[in-house]
């Protein structure tokens, strides 16, 4: 499979099946994520691996977009840590941990494995829930798993708008 075709073959995946995903498929994720590039190479993700019985529970308490995932990656970042643009101010830390949760989610893709990017959820009640250090914000929930056997993209997985409208050469 080319990555073009590996790209267009991912979909957000809202129905998972129960089987356990495996470590190494895990870990393959995972060092997806540790290989992303970041801003002057700062790395300032952090990743929190909810797959205990106790985190997954939690988790589901805060967002009802967990979508019943056996694992659910916490993509985090450290403000601290993150390359600020001088021209304007802004830290590079959500773009960050954006560019590192792409890459697991492409990978879990290759993998036979399903995700979807979840930014509906209290970013108050996860840093509390989960006891987050000062200066660790929450960016993102990556639901991991097998996809149920009924799952299906959404009706709108494949409506792009024609690259005229989203492309333009100077």
């Amino acid at each position: 499979m080319t990555f073009l075709e590996l790209a267009r073959a991912r979909y957000s995946v809202r129905k998972f099946a129960e089987t356990p995903v495996e470590e190494e498929k895990l870990q393959a994720v995972l060092q997806a994520g540790a290989c992303a590039p970041t801003a002057k190479n700062l790395q300032p993700q952090r990743i929190y691996v909810l797959q205990s019985e106790a985190a997954v529970a939690r988790i589901r308490g805060i967002t009802r977009c967990a979508f019943n995932a056996p694992v659910v990656l916490l993509i985090c970042g450290d403000v601290n840590e993150g390359w600020v643009n001088p021209f304007n101010n802004r830290n590079s830390t959500e773009m960050d941990c954006s560019i590192v949760t792409t890459q697991m989610m492409l990978q879990a893709q290759e993998l036979g494995l399903g995700t979807t990017w979840v930014c509906w959820f209290d970013t108050e009640a996860v840093k509390k829930v989960f006891g987050l250090p000062v200066g660790i914000e929450p960016f993102a929930l990556l639901p991991l798993g097998y996809p149920a056997a009924d799952c299906a993209p959404s009706p709108m997985h494949a409506n792009r708008k024609p690259q005229e409208e989203t492309v333009k050469y100077l």
